[in-house]
């Protein structure tokens, strides 16, 4: 190559090295709101499938407090047996097997529903059914069954639990307002002693959000923040409360 197409070559060049140089730039002063913001976009499934997590979680405490609290009812017991079959379906690998145990279980968990309807062992098994479902994919049937556990005592523990399974299949099944009123819901009747209770509140601030309403957002992260101030919720909600403000949404 000569002189002359060098000097032709090389502003081009010039050009696409100062483009680079730009988006590295632009990246680097990428506020750490702004990142967050892309983490909750591409983490979305994850963080609403913290949902489950928690209510399989809480129900697994509520099994075992059952159990070393020496209650020796029979749907207690009945449920216990419903709980050993579900581990045995989740573990098994063969299809056929697989299906088999899950006709069964479903019939089982069906059975302690309407043999004991107001019992905390028919909420559970209703729970229970719903989580099979939501696994499944099957998200309008468990947000039905996670809604039918809730409606059998909405006084008992595992209430808040149905709900927070109900708000996530709803959200899943692309049902935003209907999860919307199920966190919602929670928040207002279990905001206390509920673990579940700082995850609502972050859901319904990112919900709204979703659907445009950055005010009623903000006042939703700042009641998580001042109720729940110590939980990594409160800490995702300080940071959308910044990038918002920062962001002139919130006025």
């Amino acid at each position: 190559m000569n002189q002359e197409e060098i000097q032709q070559v090389q502003p081009e060049k010039d050009k696409e090295q100062k483009k680079e140089r730009d988006i590295i730039k632009k990246e680097e002063k990428k506020s750490s709101s702004e990142k967050f913001l892309d983490f909750i976009s591409k983490n979305r499934k994850i963080i609403i499938g913290l949902g489950i997590a928690i209510v399989l979680i809480i129900v697994a405490i509520g099994i075992y407090t059952a159990v070393s609290g020496n209650i020796a009812s029979a749907s207690s017991r009945a449920m216990e047996l419903a709980d050993q079959k579900t581990m045995q379906w989740s573990q098994e690998t063969d299809e056929q097997k697989r299906a088999e145990i899950e006709t069964s279980l479903m019939a089982e968990l069906d059975s302690i529903a309407n043999k004991w309807p107001k019992t905390i062992a028919a909420q559970r098994a209703l729970i229970r059914k719903a989580a099979i479902l939501s696994q499944k994919k099957e998200y309008a049937e468990a947000e039905k069954v996670a809604l039918e556990a809730y409606k059998r005592n909405k006084k008992s523990y595992v209430a808040p639990i149905a709900l927070e399974l109900a708000a996530v299949a709803a959200e899943e099944a692309g049902n935003i307002d209907a999860a919307l009123e199920h966190y919602i819901l929670i928040t207002k009747d279990y905001k206390k002693d509920n673990p579940a209770a700082p995850h609502a509140f972050f859901n319904v601030g990112r919900i709204k959000e979703t659907k445009g309403d950055y005010k009623g957002a903000v006042e939703v992260y700042d009641q998580l923040i001042s109720s729940f101030g110590d939980s990594e919720w409160a800490m995702l909600g300080k940071n959308r409360v910044i990038y918002l403000k920062a962001q002139g949404l919130a006025d």
